[in-house]
């Protein structure tokens, strides 16, 4: 019913630029003709040719126009295409040629030889111009159909990895959680509950942002809240941790479990592999109408470069989510602190 109606719409427009076209030519000609002469002098006789020109043309042009969607001509080789409508174009020239013609012979004057071949080179360039426009409109669209349709498949395709990505994410996370947990079991039950309980919190907050492509910093913060919590029943005094976010970064946005993601890679790479254990320090700023995200924590660059989830997934989704307007770099910020900082463009609730 769309496609139906969008047609409809097409041969309105259509209809209704065929009518002001050929309108607006007789009256050009019209208006040169009495530029050339005084309006007291003009016989209306004379206007007759340019009038029969507009209505021939009007029918000729628009059978023109039904036999090249009819028999589809205009989806032949350009080649061929071209001779077909001169071809055409000359056929439509003699014939509203002839017809002005008889027209003025049954008003009385007749045009001469030298007026005919004058006449039909104007009718032929005439119906070329029309030809011109015509095609010029019609590539013009067929290129903004293929363009939307182009947009419309990378979308879909950009969606489509956006989810693959996002299904990544959770089963990875759950995975690395339980293991923790199962650490626990044996240790301290009561510790064991209190982490699949922070677990669960944490699951049910990424269930209900994975819908969205992107979420407020306020939620995925407390999402990362509640992973260091459970992070910290397991490690205990091994593991410190500092979130700073400014508030005027509280209802920017984020594409969801991208800081916890980093997070996650930071405990796992970093902390977990210190006997000591070590800190984790989350910051956010904005600046310069951009996020600037950083998650900084102990241990070496080394270790957690040649493993991770995090970082492939992290700039993955970046480049589909921001293009080249968004970064990402992890660097050693010092010799025992690694730091990975994000700097997203700004995008409003």
């Amino acid at each position: 019913m769309e496609e139906v109606s969008r047609n409809t719409s097409r041969s309105d427009y259509y209809s209704i630029f065929q009518f002001i076209g050929w309108i607006s030519y007789f009256l050009l000609m019209a208006g040169l003709l009495i530029l050339n002469r005084t309006i007291s002098s003009l016989s209306i006789l004379e206007l007759l040719p340019n009038a029969s020109l507009c209505v021939i043309g009007f029918f000729l042009t628009h059978g023109f126009r039904y036999l090249l969607k009819k028999y589809r001509w205009n989806f032949l080789p350009v080649p061929r295409l071209i001779v077909l409508v001169l071809v055409l174009n000359l056929l439509m020239a003699v014939i509203s040629t002839a017809a002005i013609q008889q027209i003025s012979r049954w008003v009385t004057f007749a045009l001469v030889s030298g007026d005919l071949a004058l006449l039909l080179v104007n009718n032929f360039s005439l119906f070329v111009f029309w030809s011109g426009i015509y095609f010029g409109i019609s590539i013009f669209r067929r290129y903004r159909k293929e363009e939307i349709e182009r947009l419309r498949w990378e979308g879909a395709l950009k969606e489509f990895e956006l989810k693959k990505l996002k299904s990544q994410l959770n089963p990875h996370f759950v995975f690395n959680a339980l293991n923790g947990i199962r650490s626990l079991v044996g240790e301290d039950p009561e510790k064991a509950k209190l982490a699949i309980t922070q677990l669960s919190s944490i699951l049910r907050n990424s269930l209900l942002s994975d819908r969205a492509q992107t979420i407020s910093i306020s939620e995925e913060i407390k999402t990362v809240l509640e992973y260091l919590n459970l992070e910290k029943i397991r490690f205990d005094e091994r593991l410190e941790f500092e979130v700073t976010i400014d508030e005027n970064c509280m209802d920017r946005e984020v594409p969801p479990m991208m800081i916890q993601t980093l997070v996650e890679n930071a405990v796992k790479h970093g902390i977990s592999r210190m006997v000591k254990g070590g800190k984790i320090i989350v910051q956010g700023e904005f600046s310069s109408d951009k996020l600037h995200i950083s998650i900084a924590n102990s241990g070496n660059l080394g270790s957690e470069k040649s493993g991770g989830f995090g970082i492939p997934n992290t700039r993955q989704r970046l480049e589909l989510v921001y293009g080249k307007e968004a970064s990402f770099n992890i660097f050693q910020a010092s010799p025992d602190m690694v730091m990975a900082q994000l700097i997203i463009p700004v995008k409003n609730k």
